[in-house]
């Protein structure tokens, strides 16, 4: 009896797990191919026009529907390459020897966006490392870099600062920009949701952030408070970087 007992209890426990990934499948197919069906429309319509009226339109009006339809193939292509790494972000893996100091791999971050912008500091103390890839962390912080430069406004400025405590690394990414709203905030990890799409934005971007956090044991949120947006992410220490 405590076999048959443990053996249903196992069955159904697989089987909620089932369900649940059916459920989490048919959700995310019906986003992506909400996402993929704006711009391959809008493709497949300028094609149309061109194949059926090239010839009668004047070179500036042949010229914006293939500008058009070339916009539509670039975020076709960002949507498939941000899939990809929303894909490695998510995926189960082995925790290995991997380390990142924080402090240089946020300086190269940061270095990235020096003729863009936003205005970048770093501040916190040398040699403190975390238990993450280094291309890993560089990833989470230039997504929270180009959330800043994306809604935060212009001339919005971003501070970066670290500390070790308690076995884990805290690193925040805050700016002094306009802020998120309430109802936005309770959704910004969500897939596919962005105040930014007309200018490019996926929504995918935060939601591979905190996927490659969590991966590595630790956390990526954002904190609450007046003013500007801060991210918090915590992941666990590697101990001193030997340089």
């Amino acid at each position: 009896w405590p076999l048959k007992r443990i053996g249903s209890a196992a069955v159904a426990s697989m089987a909620q797990t089932l369900e649940r990934r059916a459920d989490y499948i048919g959700q995310f197919a019906t986003a992506v191919s909400h996402e993929f069906k704006t711009p391959l429309a809008a493709l497949r319509g300028a094609l149309e026009l061109l194949q059926d009226h090239a010839a009668t339109m004047s070179e500036a009006e042949r010229a914006g529907f293939l500008a058009q339809a070339t916009a539509d193939v670039q975020r076709l292509d960002l949507l498939v390459r941000r899939l990809l790494d929303l894909a490695r972000a998510e995926a189960p893996r082995a925790h290995g020897a991997e380390q990142a100091d924080v402090g240089r791999v946020a300086a190269e971050a940061a270095a990235a966006f020096a003729a863009t912008g936003p205005a970048i500091a770093l501040e916190g103390a040398a040699g403190i490392a975390v238990a993450m890839a280094p291309e890993a962390l560089r990833s989470i912080l230039a997504i929270l870099f180009e959330n800043v430069h994306q809604h935060a406004g212009p001339g919005a400025r971003c501070r970066v600062g670290w500390q070790a405590a308690g076995g884990m690394v805290r690193v925040t990414v805050g700016d002094d920009g306009r802020g998120i709203s309430v109802a936005n905030a309770a959704r910004v990890f969500d897939r596919f949701f962005t105040t930014a799409r007309e200018s490019g934005g996926t929504g995918l971007g935060l939601a591979i952030a905190r996927g490659l956090a969590e991966a590595t044991g630790g956390t990526l949120a954002l904190l609450p408070g007046p003013g500007g947006a801060v991210f918090a992410l915590v992941v666990p220490v590697a101990g001193s970087v030997t340089k």
